[in-house]
């Protein structure tokens, strides 16, 4: 047993060493395009520093939720929000856990307790190659295209 605890280890945090999957796949970074009806549109951050003229490509971090302004002469100052949500690559993390956790049967102690040792493996390996994704962007996602429609400024 103490023999194949030591294989199983090695192979355990070599697969969790490179599972950081959608991180690795994805970056930590997306580019969304914002287009704007009508076309012109200057693009600021909150910070008030002016990121492009729309339609323009922004690159955005993947774990961020900016906030951007949308303004231009005659229409109505817009705000947007862009929101990010779950990669959908963050299962392919999750499966190399479940399979570790599924080979550790052999190194229980007992031999017997198949789904204590399953899960505890699965943890311990989730916490390695999982949470990073959340950390470093990679879990998250914003949609590709962001369309406005400008509200024009109505005469007093």
């Amino acid at each position: 047993m103490g023999t194949f605890l030591s294989p199983l280890v090695l192979l355990s945090l070599s697969i969790s060493t490179f599972t950081g999957c959608a991180t690795l796949f994805s970056g930590r970074y997306d580019e969304v395009i914002v287009s704007t009806t009508p076309s012109e549109v200057s693009i600021y951050d909150d910070r008030g520093k002016r990121l492009a003229l729309s339609p323009d490509k922004l690159t955005i971090a993947r774990r961020d939720q900016p906030t951007l302004y949308l303004r231009k002469d005659g229409f109505q100052d817009t705000t947007i929000i862009l929101e990010r949500r779950v990669n959908r690559l963050v299962p392919l993390s999750i499966m190399p856990a479940l399979v570790v956790g599924a080979g550790s049967f052999q190194g229980s102690p007992d031999g017997e307790n198949f789904l204590q040792w399953f899960l505890i493996a699965s943890a311990i390996n989730l916490t390695w190659s999982h949470l990073p994704d959340y950390f470093l962007g990679g879990a998250w996602d914003h949609k590709k295209e962001i369309d406005v429609l400008m509200t024009k400024e109505e005469a007093e």
